[in-house]
């Protein structure tokens, strides 16, 4: 206000409201903006009686920034400081980390970007709301060793590490389904159906292992986003996938292969069949012939 009335000595408290808090000015609904001074009235709250911002604005002197008695004293502010924290206690200390922790990872939750998913908007709000409520004690330092309080910080750290869990699994999925934001919400929802009966668990007691058998019918556009997910082997991966023995052990060719030729035949005319003793009632019945073979050489041997 001071440097208001130096850099305008002729304005009233009206001019200063007008421009320092515009919200606080009542047009009278004039489409004229040129006339001066302006048409309209302060709002209730900045004309009732007994006003402080008016009574501030009568004892302010007019004077440039620059001329003003600094608000605060930097050596002696810097002082208290130093002086608070070597006299703090221990476990104030320790409340006031606590509090700075759980805020910062909130907000590097906060920070990851899951697109519309308005499951995870609700879950963030909620964990602000929860971390604001249990944290309160701690920032009034009214927390005393055998307080319950102890076991509400072990639940907020449950809390967080759900919310942590399903931001992963939606950022993720985001990510990879970024051109087809109707693919990865489907996918998130049929999860988060399945995960929030557990949440108020701990995370030991949580089996997050399920195969999940979710249809979903896709658009042309959402078609070749979920293709490029899955890209074809180079030409060299792909000879090498011909050229191999088999399973490999351990990333190597296996050194000896074990080769099982069976041969079924119900006929007893087949020269390679196996002849049927017994009487009529055999002849329906077929003959398994099994051929071992143990191959030793390259995967061109084998071919």
């Amino acid at each position: 206000m001071s440097a208001f009335k130096a850099a305008n000595p002729d304005a009233v408290f009206e001019d200063f409201i007008r421009w320092h808090s515009p919200g606080d000015w009542e047009n009278d609904g004039s489409e004229a903006n040129d006339e001066w001074p302006p048409r309209g009235k302060l709002s209730q709250r900045m004309s009732g009686p007994g006003n402080s911002w008016r009574k501030i604005w009568n004892d302010a002197p007019g004077l440039p920034a620059y001329e003003q008695k600094p608000l605060l004293d930097p050596n002696r502010e810097g002082e208290k400081i130093l002086h608070y924290l070597e006299t703090v206690r221990p476990h104030q200390l320790l409340e006031q980390m606590v509090c700075t922790a759980f805020r910062a990872s909130a907000d590097t939750l906060h920070q990851t970007n899951f697109g519309s998913l308005k499951q995870m908007t609700t879950k963030m709000d909620q964990l602000y709301h929860t971390m604001a409520s249990t944290l309160r004690p701690l920032q009034a330092n009214l927390l005393s060793g055998n307080s319950e309080k102890i076991e509400d910080l072990k639940r907020l750290c449950v809390a967080l590490e759900h919310v942590e869990k399903l931001l992963t699994l939606a950022a993720s999925l985001r990510y990879k389904f970024i051109q087809a934001p109707r693919v990865y919400e489907a996918i998130f929802s049929d999860y988060y159906d399945f995960y929030l009966p557990n949440m108020g668990k701990g995370s030991a007691d949580v089996d997050i292992q399920k195969e999940f058998d979710l249809k979903l019918q896709l658009r042309m556009n959402e078609r070749q986003v979920v293709s490029n997910m899955f890209t074809p082997p180079t030409a060299n991966q792909s000879w090498r996938k011909v050229l191999s023995m088999g399973n490999l052990l351990n990333g190597h060719e296996p050194i000896l292969r074990q080769i099982v030729f069976s041969k079924r035949d119900s006929g007893s005319d087949c020269h390679y069949a196996v002849s049927t003793r017994g009487g009529p009632h055999m002849d329906d019945q077929k003959e398994i012939e099994t051929y071992r073979m143990y191959v030793c050489g390259t995967s061109n041997d084998l071919r």
